[in-house]
């Protein structure tokens, strides 16, 4: 049975490796890689890790993008998901929208056929998507803007352009001072859900937030947002209760499994 995986951060085991990695805070703001801090932690920890198994690395840049890949993926292999046994294709990513969950969906189609069951969460509402069009070519984009934070940064590993991806901020930017950044998260999370249901999709849908009116009152919901909760502040994730909660919440989406995709 093929089944897929569709959320954010919280699916993806963000965070959950920072002690192995070295990072000794109780709380990671946002992730692991975002704004550098924990740069040389994380570099270091990959060396480690890929030692005599990896090619020779050319650049810091180089060495940079191939630490942040690794621990996406052992991340990912990390999350609550591993406690459920049953094969997944997990595609979850820190700081998705319903747009790229689509996006995903289409692409793992194309590659594996289209699948026997899928989960999907919800998400943070202060998470952003644009579509920009430029010079004959339309991008989708997930730029996020923060007052706190450093403001816009290049993405390296996206095909966008820096021009385009300041673009998609200028949007980013402007949705959340005109207060649009979470009636834009609802209206595609809207459109994704009869997009299922249209093509006839078997899925489940898992809360982890709040604020999506499929998920905090649709039938048939996983609400495992009472674990969420606990783990998430104002500041960012403590790390020790997210890892001591993934058990729970995986116990919680087998008990409500579909019967008729249980293998």
């Amino acid at each position: 049975m093929k089944v897929l995986v569709l959320g954010d951060c919280a699916s993806a085991g963000t965070n959950v490796l920072a002690r192995e990695v070295g990072v000794k805070d109780a709380v990671v703001e946002v992730s692991l890689t975002w704004g550098s801090k924990h740069l040389k932690e994380m570099n270091a920890w990959y060396l480690r890790e890929t030692k005599n198994k990896r090619n020779r690395i050319n650049s810091i840049v180089e060495l940079y993008h191939n630490a942040m890949n690794y621990l996406y993926e052992q991340e990912v292999k990390n999350s609550y998901w591993k406690f459920i046994d049953c094969p997944v294709t997990n595609l979850s990513k820190g700081g998705s929208t319903a747009g790229s969950y689509y996006k995903r969906l289409i692409k793992y189609e194309k590659e594996q056929g289209k699948p026997d069951l899928i989960f999907i969460t919800d998400h943070a509402l202060r998470h952003s998507w644009q579509v920009v069009n430029y010079q004959g070519q339309q991008y989708f984009l997930e730029k996020e803007h923060d007052p706190n934070s450093q403001g816009f940064f290049m993405n390296e590993k996206l095909k966008a352009s820096e021009k385009v991806q300041h673009m998609a901020y200028l949007k980013a930017k402007k949705h959340f001072n005109n207060g649009e950044t979470a009636k834009r998260n609802k209206r595609i999370m809207s459109w994704f859900l009869n997009y299922l249901e249209k093509n006839n999709y078997k899925y489940k849908k898992i809360k982890l937030y709040s604020g999506f009116d499929e998920f905090d009152h649709g039938e048939g919901v996983i609400d495992c947002s009472d674990f969420v909760s606990q783990y998430t502040t104002p500041k960012g994730d403590k790390v020790a209760t997210k890892i001591e909660v993934a058990p729970k919440i995986a116990k919680r989406i087998l008990d409500n499994w579909p019967v008729d995709k249980r293998q």
